[in-house]
């Protein structure tokens, strides 16, 4: 039986309805930054999960379908595809400092996963925020949550608390695949889109192995640096 994740739901059935007045009024938001990503200076750590080939696959194929409904916006790459597990910290123009802090948090990391045991996830509904176009990850239990409570205990302990959760508390799963980087002359039929392909199955997973990412804000391919790769039990 899947796992209920029912504030997580109404979290991104908000974000959703959001969307939906936003596209249906011609208004997504642009994301300022993607005009000029050199200059974007923001830079992350962050615990991730990357979807296997045959979902990544499915994935590739609905942006693809994506791109002819909205053209010129900005799609993420099949090698940039992920879905978070956890910002160790996020986005900050002051990242050289937190890098100071990261060996320990790998330590923490090595001890704490290597207890931890797979999980799988469905991929399954397309969803959206005033920015962006998302897929969803269906946990089938609750060990997503297992791991990111026990993450942020092992991490209050050893005085790191303080990294963690600083835009907003992690909460579902989400693959983003576009984002906003210039008006949108037919969000509304963007819009229909997302609604007709709304329920579409993109596969299932079992998370084995997670990556710690240093990256910019987009986990840019160009940028993005694999610092460790952490193997469940």
């Amino acid at each position: 039986m899947q796992y209920k994740l029912n504030k997580k739901l109404e979290k991104y059935e908000k974000l959703w309805n959001e969307a939906v007045a936003a596209f249906d009024q011609g208004e997504p938001r642009i994301d300022s930054h993607l005009l000029n990503k050199a200059q974007d200076l923001r830079r992350s750590v962050v615990l991730v999960y990357r979807p296997s080939a045959l979902v990544q696959g499915a994935l590739v194929e609905y942006i693809e379908r994506l791109k002819q409904v909205c053209p010129e916006q900005y799609f993420y790459r099949p090698e940039e595809l992920h879905l978070t597990i956890m910002a160790i910290f996020s986005g900050t123009e002051q990242w050289q400092k937190e890098m100071e802090r990261v060996p320990k948090c790998q330590q923490i990391l090595q001890e704490l996963l290597k207890l931890q045991s797979p999980f799988k996830v469905k991929f399954r509904s397309v969803t959206a925020s005033q920015d962006s176009v998302m897929v969803r990850a269906l946990p089938l239990d609750d060990s997503l949550e297992v791991i990111r409570n026990a993450i942020r205990e092992v991490f209050v302990r050893n005085g790191l608390g303080d990294m963690l959760d600083r835009r907003y508390k992690a909460f579902g799963a989400h693959v983003t695949i576009m984002r906003f980087s210039k008006p949108c002359p037919n969000s509304k039929r963007l819009l229909e889109f997302l609604k007709e392909t709304r329920e579409t199955d993109f596969g299932k997973c079992e998370v084995s192995t997670l990556e710690l990412n240093w990256a910019d804000w987009y986990a840019s391919a160009e940028t993005a640096r694999t610092l460790e790769k952490y193997q469940l039990r």
